[in-house]
């Protein structure tokens, strides 16, 4: 993987993929990474598409990236739109994200977008409790952080403002949700994050045309790590629907 450096109206998004992936013709697989993803994050994932397809990694920004002018998940998504435009001109895109990276994936409009996979897209931020009081921690310690923290979770010194993100499915392209097994509620000691989906969220999306949900047996929020199988079976199948619905 060698990284590269995609401009948008809202400042620079570096890319990570193989030599040769932004130069082809090949449809594109980009992965969204989540919030404070490590470097290496999602790339695994990223590897299992094949030799049909090219697979390009994105952080969000000003997670160890540039931040963008605005922060938002709408302006972030506006910015991927656009570099889905810019960079993969005449390519059928698949647009694969996790946790906060599925939100940004979600709300990307570009007619190359032809599916999207979103890993655990937490749509009611105020639920989030397995997060509560480290965002309230990194808030406090890390001042960098505070926009995106309080833009997007919802999060500031003094409360916990409504953020919800049932609205990005409005014009979505066709939609494939993966969700742990493991329930967010009730609030108990765990040893790692259960789904962030709760289940009013599973009926909503269940019950939404155009999205089809998976879940993953065993698994709780990061399910590209405990259940990596699973995922690679959902994402395998949504690239074969997004070139079966590409094709004239």
């Amino acid at each position: 993987m060698q990284t590269t450096v995609a401009q948008t109206s809202l400042g620079p998004i570096p890319l990570w993929a193989p030599a040769d992936a932004l130069a082809s013709a090949k449809p594109v697989v980009l992965v969204i990474t989540g919030a404070w993803a490590e470097p290496d994050d999602m790339i695994k994932t990223a590897a299992v598409v094949g030799p049909d397809w090219d697979a390009v990694v994105m952080r969000l920004p000003g997670n160890g990236t540039p931040a963008l002018a605005e922060t938002s998940i709408a302006a972030w998504a506006r910015a991927v739109g656009e570099l889905v435009e810019a960079t993969f001109a005449g390519r059928p895109v698949v647009l694969v994200g996790l946790s906060v990276g599925a939100l940004v994936a979600l709300g990307v409009r570009s007619p190359l977008v032809r599916r999207v996979l979103a890993i655990e897209p937490p749509l009611v931020m105020e639920k989030l409790w397995p997060m509560a009081r480290a965002l309230r921690m990194r808030w406090r310690d890390d001042p960098a952080a505070r926009p995106f923290i309080e833009a997007v979770f919802g999060v500031t010194e003094a409360a916990i403002e409504p953020r919800t993100y049932f609205d990005l499915f409005e014009g979505a392209p066709p939609v494939e949700v993966m969700f742990g097994e493991v329930a967010l509620y009730p609030q108990r000691p765990l040893e790692r994050f259960p789904s962030f989906v709760d289940e009013a969220e599973r009926g909503w999306l269940a019950a939404r045309p155009g999205v089809a949900v998976h879940v993953a047996p065993g698994a709780g929020h990061n399910i590209h790590v405990f259940a990596p199988g699973v995922l690679r079976e959902v994402l395998l199948s949504a690239l074969d629907k997004a070139i079966s619905t590409a094709e004239p």
